[in-house]
């Protein structure tokens, strides 16, 4: 398969990155479940499935002023999923960051800019493609506790390759993709070692959803094209859709430089011509920093 060549090529990265530790910044595991993969509204469409990240990033930082800063960030990143092999895949990006300090001391507020370009190959080729994206962010540490964080972000995909379209004058490049989203979040240490972070995100954009031949979906759809993954006379269909996304998770540190968290993210998404779709991710990870 196209995806084991390419997880053996990860492992003989991350070797060689772990050789030389000065490169890398951080170091992470994951383990997630979500309940509806495939977006879908109707029981009989809804897919879910556990997936096992594994992704390291680097790269140099650039103290400009007593202020300023830039950094430039390499990630690395492969998941394997336990049923959909098609969800497989391995991405690479390059963030370019700048973070402004409007003052010295802990206390004062910050802003950030950072824009990325992320490579994304699925053993699915009709997910292959690149993923461009935009964000700023405001953030204060108000206490030696709470942090406070908001942030806006705008985002673009554009897919390698286009299928035939199954409807003449319905486009096919179902993974063309454009969106917006703002959010708000808190951060509370509520010892030294265990850190609550909730958060509120809104998102305005298309989505993909996969079902079965669906007239509700196809009418309200801005591309339709076959999706095999999730097994036969099943199809994506790419919408408008609105979704808010309530998240909460817990740290803890389990040494100086790694910490291991429990997370959940809620998702209540509602598309255009009465597509309503929800959802649950469950997350388990482990992060180490070099």
């Amino acid at each position: 398969m196209k995806y084991g060549k390419k997880l053996a090529c990860l492992a003989l990265v991350l070797c060689a990155s772990q050789a030389s530790a000065a490169v890398l910044d951080d170091f992470g595991v994951e383990l997630v479940h979500d309940d509806n993969l495939t977006r879908a509204q109707l029981g009989r469409d809804i897919k879910g499935d556990l997936a096992l990240s594994v992704s390291t990033s680097g790269g140099p930082r650039f103290q400009l002023t007593d202020y300023d800063s830039l950094s430039l960030k390499g990630t690395l990143a492969g998941t394997k999923y336990r049923h959909y092999d098609g969800l497989d895949n391995i991405n690479a990006s390059l963030a370019l960051g700048y973070r402004r300090k409007f003052g010295l001391g802990p206390y004062v507020p910050q802003f950030a800019l950072t824009g990325s370009a992320t490579r994304l190959e699925y053993d699915s080729r009709l997910r292959d493609g690149w993923l461009y994206a935009a964000e700023a962010e405001a953030s204060k540490r108000v206490s030696d506790r709470l942090a406070l964080r908001a942030f806006v972000r705008s985002e673009r995909r554009e897919s390698d390759d286009v299928p035939e379209r199954v409807v003449p004058f319905i486009r096919a490049n179902v993974f063309d993709l454009r969106s917006r989203s703002a959010g708000i979040g808190a951060d509370f240490a509520y010892d030294p070692r265990h850190l609550v972070s909730v958060g509120y995100t809104w998102h305005r954009g298309d989505i993909v959803s996969t079902t079965q031949r669906n007239l509700p979906i196809f009418l309200a759809s801005s591309a339709i094209a076959p999706d095999p993954v999730f097994g036969d006379n099943t199809y994506a269909y790419t919408m408008q859709a609105r979704t808010r996304v309530f998240s909460i998770g817990l740290s803890r540190e389990v040494g100086h430089q790694s910490s291991v968290s429990l997370g959940y993210e809620y998702h209540d998404s509602h598309a255009d011509g009465g597509i309503d779709y929800s959802g649950n991710l469950f997350r388990a990870s482990y992060f180490y920093g070099f």
